[in-house]
């Protein structure tokens, strides 16, 4: 899977998600790697739902993850704590806001 069809699912994942529920503004970065480096930056400011292919130096969590998970994770072929815990998944910041959000995102 390429970083623009991880992406597409990505996006439609995030404005599909109803975020109505979290009272608290937050931001994300996630690096994707494969043979070079791709950012998301998303955001939920003001009721406002952002998700731009960008990166952003200061944010409320960072994740770094290789396409090749992303790509067992929106296919719900692996399990994102799996992920997490045996490294496949790198996140600083803010992790109980991360799962959180997962909890959010899970049903969709």
């Amino acid at each position: 899977m390429t970083f623009e069809e991880s992406y597409k699912m990505i996006e439609n994942k995030f404005n599909e998600a109803d975020l109505s529920m979290i009272d608290k503004d937050f931001s994300a970065q996630v690096c994707f790697t494969d043979e070079q480096e791709h950012y998301i930056y998303a955001a939920y400011i003001n009721k406002q739902k952002i998700l731009e292919p960008v990166k952003h130096d200061s944010t409320d969590i960072s994740v770094k993850v290789s396409l090749d998970t992303v790509e067992k994770l929106l296919n719900k072929q692996t399990d994102p704590f799996k992920a997490f815990t045996t490294g496949k998944i790198k996140a600083k910041g803010n992790i109980f806001l991360a799962l959180s959000l997962y909890k959010k995102f899970k049903g969709n």
